[in-house]
């Protein structure tokens, strides 16, 4: 029995995103809109069967796209950069979400440049493995990107490309090791002062599989610490200058401090001001506040973000809504952190994470590309029923 064949208006529901992902393959809105308005007319004159609507849209989709590229070599240029910068983004986080196993695997043979042969006997393993670790990997990204940006990746980067990214972010996940480590294992043996050369002849001199062994558990190591440093740790009760800053908590610690400096009543004027700014992001519509002004949270001592001060009629008292964003995150990473089992908890929208810390409670949520957190002395979980997201 034949599938039935998609109708005009279910075909139509999935022109927001493709219209999106069209953007994203070409040079200007005139661009975008004749590359879907080419998808849609072979799709109405030959309808796709009704449940593989949207695969076939964006397949069809990246298929013109694939036709113009020899005309248009600029746009191929801009589609590659933008996946790149996507790609930064979204890949630390991903990496976060692999099993201790998988980013074994991927450090081996991606960093390393092990063959897969011989990162499976390291591992006692077969080389399938490596495979399942980049199928992990993939699926993981799939976690913090929409269909369209996913096929974007995969349409415009190769996997070198991809595999240079992931270099670049394991090198950063994982820490070098301190120089207090190095020079205790230049004085191993009983107390006896062990110089480098010696060293390096006594390393030669060991078997190769030994060598290999311990380079294996030197990854380990390395990949427990840097996962560790990477989840985060419970604050101690006077915290090292050096430790980064939890976002959420310094969101809370500035939050009584926090006035208006810029009066603005109309989100879309704020949303003006902001873009000027550099900020270019959706104002929320809260029932039963007002918005009021904006202020600067001083989150670092090198970087201020935008908050949203809003009159909250419910409780009258102030809510602050602290603008952020994944690009921002990823470039302060080393000095400002979010938890990542708050990223998975928002990385659908209209998904929120509810903390409450004393006094205050914080709501987290995500609109697109960018972050926003909520610091209230009302109820957060009341809050979130009365937020609007954009259609």
């Amino acid at each position: 029995m034949n599938s039935p064949k998609a109708t005009p208006r279910a075909l139509l529901a999935h022109l927001d995103e493709l219209y999106r992902l069209a953007q994203l393959l070409t040079s200007d809105a005139e661009a975008a809109a004749r590359l879907v308005h080419d998808v849609y007319r072979e799709a109405l004159a030959s309808p796709p069967p009704a449940d593989q609507a949207r695969t076939w849209l964006v397949s069809r989709l990246l298929h013109h796209a694939r036709l113009a590229e020899s005309t248009d070599e600029p746009v191929l240029a801009a589609r590659r950069e933008l996946a790149e910068s996507m790609l930064s983004r979204v890949l630390p986080a991903a990496v976060a979400l692999l099993s201790a196993r998988d980013r074994l695997w991927l450090y081996l043979c991606d960093v390393l440049t092990l063959a897969p042969e011989t990162a499976a006997a390291l591992l006692e393993d077969t080389p399938e493995g490596y495979e399942r670790a980049r199928a992990a990997l993939r699926t993981a990204l799939r976690r913090y990107l929409t269909p369209g940006q996913f096929a974007l990746l995969e349409f415009g980067l190769s996997e070198e490309q991809i595999r240079t990214h992931l270099q670049q972010s394991l090198s950063r996940l994982l820490q070098p090791p301190p120089g207090s480590l190095r020079t205790e294992l230049l004085n191993l043996g009983g107390g006896e002062e062990v110089t480098v050369s010696e060293v390096r002849t006594r390393s030669v001199a060991r078997h190769p599989a030994t060598r290999m062994l311990v380079a294996v558990l030197i990854v380990l190591l390395a990949g427990l610490l840097g996962w560790l440093a990477w989840q985060g740790t419970r604050p101690a009760s006077s915290p090292s200058p050096a430790r980064p800053s939890d976002l959420i908590r310094r969101s809370v610690e500035l939050a009584a401090s926090l006035t208006v400096e810029q009066p603005l009543t109309r989100p879309a004027e704020a949303e003006r001001y902001l873009a000027r700014q550099g900020w270019r992001v959706v104002v929320p519509d809260i029932a039963d506040a007002r918005l009021v002004g904006l202020a600067q949270a001083p989150v670092l001592p090198d970087l201020s973000v935008p908050v949203l001060l809003f009159e909250d009629r419910t409780s009258g008292r102030m809510l602050a809504v602290y603008l952020y964003s994944y690009a921002l995150l990823d470039r302060y990473r080393d000095r400002l952190t979010l938890n990542p089992d708050v990223l998975r908890q928002i990385e659908e929208e209209q998904h929120f994470d509810l903390h409450v810390l004393g006094r205050q409670q914080v709501l987290v949520w995500r609109y697109r590309d960018d972050i926003y957190v909520a610091v209230t002395e009302g109820d957060a979980a009341a809050l979130r029923e009365r937020i609007a997201f954009p259609s």
